[in-house]
Order: structure tokens, then C-alpha cells, then sequence
């Protein structure tokens, strides 16, 4: 049917992009490449990885955890529901320039309870939860400073 409809052409904006403004499929999948890459590297240095694509690791005392990165001007962490129920904390590194990281943790129990659901348009709405900065230092506690 949808052949024998009109085509609408596709309508490009002429406003110049805000710098650092809203994110989009390049910044998105920029983020998230950022993470697992990034993440993976700093997991690795904390304890150990316990998969080869994820950044789900083992801390040396033990404990399950997953590392979630956030730099710049983006100050929160997200975490699936699935994910927190198989981990005990939540580490939470924060960098401003892509290398030197403040690392806090967050026991999954905490940030089950504290953080807010991703928003309702979401596609993950009801599955992931966010945590904000000033959330993770207040229900958190400092784990170390890393560089990569």
C-alpha cells in the first residue's frame, strides 16, 4: 500500500546545530562506543572483566559491579533493571577530558531505590534507571581517581 503513496520529501533544518546541544544518532552512538571502550579500559584496571563485550566486572574483594561513564556536560549514569539484579554496586566514573576520571560506587540496592525511571517516551522506559551526579556523591561514596 505505502507504494502507492506520495513520498514527503525529508525536511533538513537550516538552524545551525547548538554546540553541545541535544543528542542525535552520531552523538548517541558516540556515547555509547565512548562507554564500552572507554569503560572497558577502566574497568580493567579496577578489577575484572567477566565479559568480552560488556563492562561488567569483578572487584577484588568480590563483589559484582558494572562501570558506567559519563563525561563533559553529561553528569548522569544509567543502569538496566535486568543488570541490577545481578550486580552488587554500581561504579560510576565521571570525566572532563576523556583520560582522568573520580570514581564513586553505589550499592545496587541504593540505586534501585533512588534513581528515576528512564522518561515515559523512552525507548527503554520502565527498564533503565538514571542517577545523576549529585545523587551518585550523595548516595554514593568515593572509590579512587584512574587514569587511562
Amino acid at each position: 500500500m505505502d507504494d502507492f503513496l506520495p513520498k514527503a520529501p525529508k525536511v533538513v533544518s537550516t538552524k545551525p546545530a547548538k554546540p553541545g546541544g541535544g543528542q542525535d544518532e552520531f552523538t548517541g552512538r558516540e556515547g555509547y562506543e565512548f562507554g564500552i571502550s572507554v569503560g572497558r579500559a577502566l574497568a580493567s584496571k579496577i578489577g575484572e572483566l567477566v565479559s568480552p563485550v560488556a563492562t561488567e566486572l569483578t572487584l577484588p574483594d568480590g563483589r559484582r559491579a558494572t562501570l558506567r561513564t559519563a563525561k563533559g556536560r553529561n553528569t548522569q549514569w544509567g543502569c538496566l533493571n535486568t543488570l541490577l539484579e545481578r550486580i552488587d554496586v554500581v561504579l560510576c566514573a565521571f570525566t572532563p577530558d576523556g583520560t582522568n576520571f573520580d570514581v564513586w560506587e553505589v550499592d545496587a540496592k541504593v540505586w534501585a531505590r533512588e534513581a528515576r525511571n528512564a522518561s515515559p517516551g523512552h525507548k527503554l522506559h520502565n527498564k533503565l534507571t538514571l542517577l545523576g551526579k549529585s545523587g551518585v556523591e550523595k548516595f554514593g561514596k568515593p572509590f579512587g581517581s584512574y587514569s587511562i
